[in-house]
């Protein structure tokens, strides 16, 4: 009876697991290496970026019953993590982290800063616009967030997205405004 049990608990949690959403994840890591001759010794300085794509996979909901579904384009979020290595220790240094949040025909690139971070929107083809700056405020986990579109108070939601609440002065109502997380 206890095996019957175990075995019942084994396949229902196996089941509940396969139920999470599909993500495409590309990952690529790129290094460049400057050496330089000081004539009585030479010196080695490397830069690594490691960019990270991840993305849900999501079918045309008119396929359904197909075998060769259509894929819907999602939103991509994309992570660039700038290491540098300058001195003779054996291992890299974080420089800086970037988040992009690809949609809209367009990409929003989130870059920490020493007290909050920019916020930027690149439009496709288009040169980067500064789009606004936060600042962590007081209260743990929020941002006081300073933007030419809207300005208010912003926090990261459980499913990783960006969610600023803001006033908005033309309808005389406090909206929202959430930069999804893939």
């Amino acid at each position: 009876m206890k095996n019957l049990l175990f075995i019942a608990a084994l396949i229902l949690s196996g089941t509940l697991i396969a139920q999470e959403k599909p993500t495409e994840v590309k990952q690529e890591t790129e290094v460049k290496t400057v050496k330089t001759n000081h004539g009585d010794k030479v010196s080695k300085k490397s830069v690594k970026v490691v960019t990270k794509e991840t993305a849900n996979v999501e079918l045309d909901k008119s396929d359904k019953d197909k075998i060769d579904q259509s894929r819907v384009k999602a939103t991509t979020k994309v992570e660039k993590e700038v290491y540098v290595d300058n001195d003779d220790s054996t291992g890299f240094n974080m420089l800086t982290t970037e988040t992009y949040f690809v949609s809209d025909g367009g990409t929003y690139a989130f870059s920490p800063n020493e007290k909050g971070f920019g916020m930027n929107y690149n439009p496709e083809d288009d040169a980067s616009v500064e789009i606004g700056k936060s600042w962590a405020s007081s209260n743990d986990g929020y941002y006081i967030v300073d933007g030419e579109a809207h300005s208010g108070i912003g926090h990261f939601n459980a499913n990783g997205d960006f969610v600023v609440e803001y006033y908005n002065k033309d309808t005389q109502q406090v909206e929202v405004k959430i930069y999804k997380k893939n």
